[in-house]
């Protein structure tokens, strides 16, 4: 038998629910950037009612893997943490510009908590100014 997983591209709470009513998902697989923090806290406090494990999806940039991370850790029924890996070389330096390059290193497949302030991070505001979208 394979676990699965679901929900990246939902947000309805009701269609979470659903599928955990109807037991279809091993697995509660919610979008950060969909959902927030405060909304994926309830989902998994649903989910755990039912004996699913939460794995949050997020595809953003490092700042959202802070806060992955620390919703990870907040989680009792937490399965794993996705974390993006771009494949070209400015995108990761980019993404440990603007966070450090310690927030999305992966060490014998566990990552570290952010221990600072907040979220764990200083956010380098000039590198944010450097990468910013330009009007075409």
């Amino acid at each position: 038998m394979t676990a699965l997983g679901f929900g990246r591209h939902l947000h309805d709470a009701g269609a979470f629910q659903e599928l955990l009513r109807e037991e279809l998902v091993d697995v509660l697989r919610p979008s950060l950037a969909l959902n927030g923090i405060s909304q994926i806290r309830k989902m998994a406090a649903l989910a755990e009612t039912y004996y699913v494990a939460v794995a949050p999806h997020h595809n953003g940039g490092p700042i959202a893997t802070a806060a992955s991370l620390h919703l990870a850790a907040s989680l009792p029924n937490f399965f794993i943490q996705q974390i993006p890996l771009p494949a070209a070389e400015e995108d990761r330096r980019m993404r440990a510009e603007l966070a450090g390059i310690s927030v999305e290193r992966v060490t014998a497949g566990f990552a570290g908590l952010p221990t600072g302030a907040g979220l764990g991070i200083t956010v380098n505001e000039d590198a944010l100014e450097k990468y910013k979208e330009r009007p075409a």
